[in-house]
């Protein structure tokens, strides 16, 4: 039987988990953010690696991104080799599904009882889902997901007519995700002193949502609870977000505060959520982070990118990252038996 005896003996609650998660989320103070300095939040540069393959060029950066996961939780990636047209294209056909009419927008809404696959679809102003909070969100999503047992033809569309190639569009950019995630698997292998190969079994036909998010401009905020995303922790693997404005704050374990995440040009900005925290025994973190309630006077749009395992792929402690002194202190678990089943993803 894989696993060890300490693994095996645990088992897990989602619904607990994200209960806890929930619980702790209420207690943290976000009133007060700093800005972040760009050390704050490190840079790693993928195009060296990205063009010869290296064993050099991959141990430079894997050592980046595994103090980047073990210290702060987010760092921030350039050279990495998607092409800008397809970003460009995603945020322009993002606003122009936003800019619909809200009847359009909700014949496609998430959950709908006469769609047979949950959390795809329209995602309404002030939801209280993805993150489930008591109030809600401001901000509108379009979400799509797939694995191995979803297929893009499953998710939610638009009749082509009412925005002709929205879905052409979002088809492309997942497609580019998921190499951009693959590609960024050898490094999160070495960096947890593994072979570089370590994760391909792992992500044959990753699991993966890809929300597309809408943050109006917010003249009064009457409840002072109220964020653009409600603070959270991520649940995936690692997530890859690109966005038009800054808004994001995350909390710095370093400088024990909140700080506000600059933005680049031509940059994704990458945490690590829950399951890979888990999956490497707490060595790399997941930090708890929010979005700001937008108050720029022009709307927002931000993308995030939730890669993770083939969703039945049963996570046992990472070798390297366990030992007598520090035993597994998580069973292992698919992304179908995480905190994602109680929050609807």
């Amino acid at each position: 039987m894989p696993g060890n005896t300490a693994e095996r003996s645990k088992t897990f609650d989602p619904f607990e988990k994200e209960r806890q998660l929930r619980n702790q989320a209420s207690t943290w103070q976000t009133t007060e953010t700093k800005h972040a300095d760009h050390s704050d939040i490190p840079i790693i540069d993928l195009s060296r690696y990205l063009k010869t393959g290296s064993e050099e060029a991959l141990e430079t950066v894997a050592a980046q991104l595994r103090s980047a996961c073990e210290n702060v939780g987010f760092f921030t990636i350039v050279g990495h080799g998607v092409a800008p047209q397809i970003i460009e294209t995603q945020f322009s056909m993002l606003k122009q599904f936003h800019g619909l009419p809200i009847k359009a927008k909700t014949s496609i809404q998430m959950d709908s009882p006469q769609w047979a696959v949950g959390g795809v679809g329209y995602l309404p102003f002030k939801n209280r889902k993805l993150p489930s909070r008591d109030t809600g969100n401001r901000n509108e999503a379009f979400l799509i997901k797939c694995d191995h047992n979803i297929t893009m033809q499953d998710n939610q569309w638009l009749d082509e007519a009412v925005l002709p190639g929205f879905r052409a569009a979002s088809e492309t950019y997942a497609d580019a995700m998921v190499c951009l995630g693959k590609r960024l698997l050898p490094i999160f292998a070495k960096a947890l002193d593994m072979p570089a190969d370590f994760f391909d079994q792992a992500f044959i036909d990753p699991q993966f949502r890809l929300r597309m998010t809408h943050y109006p401009s917010a003249e009064v905020v009457t409840q002072k609870d109220e964020f653009g995303i409600a603070p959270h922790v991520d649940t995936s693997f690692c997530t890859l977000l690109v966005q038009d404005q800054p808004g994001l704050s995350i909390f710095s374990e370093q400088r024990q505060t909140w700080l506000d995440v600059p933005m680049l040009e031509d940059a994704f900005i990458v945490n690590t959520g829950e399951l890979l925290r888990q999956w490497s025994n707490d060595r790399f973190l997941s930090v708890k982070h929010f979005v700001h309630t937008n108050k720029s006077g022009v709307s927002r749009y931000s993308i995030p990118f939730f890669f993770n395992a083939n969703s039945d792929y049963k996570m046992h402690c990472i070798a390297s990252c366990h030992s007598d002194e520090n035993p597994p202190k998580y069973p292992a678990i698919s992304y179908n038996e995480s905190q994602a089943v109680a929050q609807g993803e």
